[in-house]
This record gives structure tokens, sequence and C-alpha cells, in this order.
């Protein structure tokens, strides 16, 4: 458990990506479909410029600077035993450079995959962390059935992932996305949009599209509207980042300072 050494799986296998989320997640059953999925979060294709990357993620010791990040969150949060996946994130995204300022992320309840841009600093790279680490700790804790995560699970999965990093980090590494909207379109929207499809799951075309954005559905409006109930739950209830790994989603719902009065 802990950083892999992913750096020197590279060097043998930088041109065959997909053998190496094989070797992450013997499990799968086809290794390109697995890398695809990757790719989707940040995961490099090969390039000259990604082995750019790769370099000096190694000149700026990527992989030692993370470890020592994840045994401090594991001890002050007490959190699980995870594998943690480094690779160079792919750059030519437009996409997700707008939504995670050069780093990305996906996280499983015991392992956790970085994609990540050269020269970010060390809090940057803290900031990234604890947001993914944040969902290993919550999935691990709330152990439901993966085709039974709803859209309320998903908001909140995020909402309070961000949450941890503007408690651990400071509001200056925040996501782009905590900053888009006002609270006020947040509860119109919350309202409106979000409260009669809390029930979608991850199977429903519509569960992407309200948590990204897409089809109309403004740009990460899914995330920003659960960091801003994550925020009004804690804010009301007062309760510790440790608290938040184990809180029913529905809950969330209640005593809530977003709501004007309780939802059911």
């Amino acid at each position: 458990m802990g950083v892999i050494e992913t750096d020197k799986w590279l060097e043998n296998h930088f041109n065959q990506p997909w053998e190496m989320g094989k070797m992450a997640k013997p499990e799968v059953q086809d290794a390109e479909d697995f890398y695809e999925y990757l790719t989707q979060f940040g995961m490099y294709r090969p390039s000259r410029n990604a082995f750019h990357i790769l370099n000096r993620l190694k000149e700026e010791e990527v992989w030692a600077k993370i470890n020592k990040i994840y045994l401090k969150y594991r001890r002050k949060w007490k959190g699980p035993a995870v594998d943690i996946y480094i690779f160079p994130i792919n750059q030519q995204n437009s996409l997700l450079r707008r939504r995670n300022n050069g780093r990305s992320g996906l996280a499983f309840h015991n392992k956790l995959f970085l994609f990540i841009s050269e020269g970010l600093n060390e809090k940057e790279l803290e900031a990234l962390f604890v947001h993914e680490y944040h969902h290993c700790a919550r999935l691990s804790k709330l152990r439901k059935n993966e085709k039974d995560y709803t859209l309320l699970d998903s908001i909140l999965f995020e909402g309070f992932a961000e949450l941890a990093v503007l408690n651990s980090c400071g509001s200056e590494y925040l996501a782009p996305w905590t900053k888009l909207y006002t609270k006020e379109k947040l509860k119109r929207d919350l309202k409106q949009m979000y409260e009669p499809n809390f029930q979608l799951t991850r199977r429903d075309r519509e569960h992407d599209e309200l948590l990204f954005g897409r089809r109309g559905v403004p740009f990460m409006l899914g995330y920003a509207v659960g960091y801003e109930l994550a925020k009004g739950y804690v804010k009301r209830n007062n309760i510790t980042m440790i608290d938040t790994f184990t809180i029913p989603s529905k809950k969330i719902l209640y005593n809530n300072e977003i709501f004007d009065s309780p939802s059911s």
C-alpha cells in the first residue's frame, strides 16, 4: 500500500499505458477499455509532451512528495490504506484544464489514480491528494454497491472532498468550479434541477449531465451544488472532517442552512 513506483512502470510501458492500467487493476476484463475510462479523468496519451511531463515529474520527486502527504493524512484522518498510482496528465484536454488546474484524479475505495502536470507546488499536490483521498475514505466507510450510488451521493462526494481542500489547504487551492456560481443561483438550481433528480443512478444518462454539466446544464454545476450543500450542512451542524466520511447522503438534506426549510 502507498505510492506505487509507476515511474518505473512508465520506463517500460510508456507507449502502452493500457498495460499499466491492467497492472494497477488486474481484475479488469478489457485493459484498453479501462484505459479509455482513465483518460476521461486525465490519464495521458503517449506523446512527446507527455514524455516531457514524465521527466519533469521525476525531477520534481513527485512520487516521494505524494507519499509524504499520504502518510500525513492517513494518520490525521485515520484513513484507509490505499495504493496510489501517479501518471502524467493529458494537457491537451481543454476540459480537464478548465476543470482542474493541471491536476486530476480518480478514486476507488482502495486505489487512487493521480494525473499530474509538471510545476505544481507542494500545496497544489496536497490539494489534489486531499480531494481524492477523501473520496477513498468516504467510499470505504459507506460501502454501498457501486450501482446503488445516486446523483445525491455523487454531488456530495465532490462537495465534501472539496470542503476538505478548503479545510486543509485554504481557499486559494480550491478548484475553479467552486467560484463559478453565486449562492443564489446554486440554491435555485438545487431546488429546480437537482432535488427532483436526486435518485438518478450512474446508469441514467442524466446523472452525468447534471453532475458535470452537459446538454444545457452549466459547466460543473453538480460539483458546485454539492459543495454548497456540504458547506451548509457542516456549518449548521459543526461537525469534523472525519465525520463527513460516514454521514449518509440523505441526512445532508436536513438541518442544512442552504435550505429555507428542511427538505424530505
